[in-house]
């Protein structure tokens, strides 16, 4: 643990403050013994509770405390409870959620029963939660039919709405509130089932008690082999991978969104409902699916050399290249790739194109000099594509992953009671009296 003490000498005032350092970092609220000058200052300085942290976008503060992942970008390093990316490689869905949820590597045993659990939410989720979905319009856009799902699973499950219950009840009774969980990822496989079948008129089929989640998953969806009608073993197996790759990532927008929800003690479902709805910004999640449109309008290999000026110029955004946390090449970019080589028989010309940004950006000092690298959304959509999934359905896609990740925090959130967000802001406008500026009757 990296300890100590920042010395700080304020200026304004000449006054020398000592702030303890703890793991490297020093809490905000240390900073409010700092106070502005009383006189001869701007009246909105002049605030009860000190020295604030000006922080647009969160880019260097610390919201909460977690042992679920560990992201080193120096080294590329990202860790799920302490194992790496290569330990957990070859787990289903069920024991990289179960490591995820509790703490724990699961046995097979462990994993074998989590499994049953979640194959029989699923079939309890209440048919009106599809109904809802197949009753709005096929053409729509998969996030408000995503949501509507989710609500209407809500709707169903008064009783888990803390507010008109028990205030405290997923702090206090920790067994309810992994049942809930459970309850909630079961849900979502069975909404994104739905809403891909109603999209695409296929008929729909139950999730059945003797497959894993990522199989009924693709069951639900339509993603199966029409010759066989089951899903590919290779199809599941590329999607169970980058599932791996993508199940946490620390406070990314998701995790985040959901705390911010979390923090007012609020249920699974509705903390789900904001990650979903964040997710799909051309910023977050949507980035890969605006990755894949802007390759589609590139189009040929011999644009490629035109499209990286135009970059260069401002006049366009690379979607899927650099990255917040990674200043150097992403960890998860070289395991998508070898799992693209199990889907190289599917025909994907876009890939060529994909390769050959790739090639000419690591050549141009524009990319190299400010750390811009391809991240995980750049590769990312053509798995998704690979096995059959529109674009427009790929940030849903990526939530099935990642729901194991934002589950994980908001129960790590209530474990440790955490606190309700509420951050300041910094008033830049007028701090004068003036006068009534209501006019004289």
């Amino acid at each position: 643990m990296s300890t100590g003490t920042l010395f700080v000498r304020d200026s304004r005032t000449n006054v020398n403050y000592k702030i303890p350092i703890t793991r490297n970092a020093v809490r905000a609220t240390d900073l409010q013994r700092i106070q502005a000058p009383a006189l001869n200052s701007n009246r909105a300085d002049q605030v009860a509770h000190g020295l604030r942290v000006y922080d647009p976008g969160l880019q260097n503060t610390a919201v909460t405390q977690s042992v679920i992942s560990f992201s080193d970008h120096e080294h590329g390093l990202l860790l799920y409870r302490g194992y790496t990316l290569d330990q957990l490689w070859g787990c289903d869905f069920e024991g990289m959620f179960y490591l995820l949820l509790w703490g724990i590597y699961p046995t097979a045993s462990q994993c074998e029963e989590l499994r049953q659990r979640l194959a029989q939410y699923m079939q309890e989720v209440p048919d009106i939660v599809r109904r809802t979905i197949f009753n709005l319009p096929k053409a729509t856009s998969p996030l408000p039919l995503i949501l509507a799902g989710l609500s209407a699973y809500l709707a169903c499950m008064p009783g888990v709405i803390p507010a008109t219950t028990n205030a405290t009840i997923y702090q206090t009774d920790i067994k309810q509130a992994d049942q809930i969980v459970l309850q909630t990822v079961a849900a979502y496989a069975v909404i994104f089932g739905a809403v891909r079948s109603h999209r695409l008129g296929i008929p729909w089929k139950c999730p059945s008690l003797h497959q894993n989640y990522y199989e009924n998953l693709f069951m639900m969806a339509g993603l199966v082999d029409p010759e066989t009608n089951h899903p590919d073993p290779i199809h599941v197996s590329c999607f169970r991978r980058f599932g791996n790759l993508n199940a946490e990532h620390g406070m990314a927008l998701t995790v985040f969104s959901a705390l911010v929800t979390a923090s007012s003690l609020t249920d699974p479902v509705s903390c789900l409902i904001a990650a979903v709805t964040a997710a799909h910004g051309p910023l977050h999640f949507g980035a890969t699916e605006s990755a894949q449109r802007a390759l589609h309008d590139l189009g040929d290999l011999n644009n490629v050399s035109a499209f990286i000026e135009e970059i260069k110029s401002g006049k366009r955004k690379l979607f899927g290249y650099g990255h917040r946390t990674y200043k150097g090449m992403d960890p998860r970019v070289r395991p998508i790739q070898s799992i693209l080589k199990d889907l190289s028989d599917v025909q994907q010309p876009l890939l060529k194109v994909a390769e050959a940004i790739e090639e000419a950006a690591s050549k141009d000092e524009y990319f190299s000099s400010r750390g811009l690298y391809p991240n995980a959304d750049f590769y990312g959509n053509f798995v998704f594509t690979g096995i059959g999934l529109e674009p427009d359905l790929i940030p849903a896609a990526m939530l099935a992953h990642r729901i194991m990740g934002i589950m994980a925090h908001w129960r790590e959130y209530m474990v440790n009671r955490g606190k309700i967000f509420r951050p300041t802001h910094l008033y830049i406008g007028r701090a004068e009296l003036t006068s009534d500026p209501r006019p004289k009757m």
